[in-house]
């Protein structure tokens, strides 16, 4: 990958380049914060600018938070009381060092699998190249949501008698939700949509355990000013926590080039980036309150 005057986007080294992993780093870390290595099962407790991997599951202590910063311009603020399975990210590998904030668009293509299975979490994307093969997917208990660059929040919580509820909010750009038992649904700016469901799965942390459940309807509307502030503040948060993230260039041992996560990446960030906005400030106006979007119907 070769970089062009300031600001300009990086590209990358060539077409058709096999696809590596990529690198994420913990750049904001507030309370217990725990990285659980899915294939060993060994634990450790994240600190600031540590190193995670694919393959990893992040669980959040109540009161607690973190700020995954991706290596293909994608972060994701997880919040308190959460479990977010990281199953894959692979991409194009690049030749330079890239700097978090400077990532509007993806460096080449890339494939990002996760599931949120408790908890909550919002997200910004930068653009990705979708007509190029980049996917970004979130799969939940529902279905599973696909990220085409945009600013969003996933809500997934167990409530009592067996039932969760659940919800997904589009603040900026278009999600593409598909539930386990509807079809395709685009989510455009200023709306969500959101379902109190049966929830019995036999391995909360398996996604292929997630059977559709017996009844679902999702419910279109408006998010609310409240909802668009908490988006807003949480957005913040993540601007200021990846402000100084930088991802490093790794050779590999053959020359090539490795975008992996074992030293390729410098979470250089400042602890006290909490420049995040304030939470009791005045929201953003909300849309325009005309008819809601009607729901996707019930499933079988």
């Amino acid at each position: 990958m070769v970089l062009g005057p300031a600001g300009a986007q990086p590209v990358p080294v060539a077409p058709g380049s096999a696809k590596v992993k990529g690198q994420i780093i913990a750049a904001r870390v507030q309370g217990q914060v725990t990285a659980i290595s899915k294939p060993s099962l060994d634990r450790r407790l994240l600190n600031e600018g540590d190193q995670v991997s694919e393959q990893t599951t992040i669980v959040t202590a109540p009161g607690a938070s973190v700020v995954l910063v991706f290596s293909n311009g994608a972060t994701v603020d997880i919040g308190s009381d959460s479990r977010l399975n990281i199953n894959e990210f692979i991409q194009d590998p690049f030749s330079t060092d890239l700097k978090a904030s400077d990532i509007k668009q993806e460096p080449g293509t890339s494939v990002t699998k996760l599931s949120l299975t408790r908890g909550e979490l919002v997200g910004r994307v930068a653009h990705l190249n979708v007509d190029r093969g980049s996917e970004f997917t979130i799969q939940t208990p529902v279905g599973a949501a696909g990220i085409r660059g945009t600013v969003f929040r996933v809500i997934l919580r167990p409530t009592k008698n067996h039932k969760a509820h659940f919800s997904i909010e589009t603040s900026e750009g278009l999600i593409v939700f598909t539930g386990l038992s509807t079809g395709p649904l685009d989510i455009p700016a200023g709306h969500k949509y959101e379902a109190t469901f049966d929830y019995n799965p036999n391995d909360e942390d398996d996604p292929f355990d997630w059977l559709p459940p017996d009844t679902l309807t999702l419910e279109g509307m408006f998010i609310s000013p409240l909802e668009a502030a908490q988006i807003q503040s949480a957005l913040q948060v993540i601007l200021a926590a990846f402000e100084n993230v930088i991802f490093h260039v790794q050779q590999s041992n053959n020359g090539g080039i490795n975008g992996g996560t074992n030293g390729g990446a410098n979470g250089g960030v400042n602890a006290a980036a909490s420049g995040a906005g304030d939470p009791n400030g005045p929201p953003p106006p909300a849309p325009p309150l005309n008819a809601p979007t009607p729901g996707a119907g019930s499933g079988p």
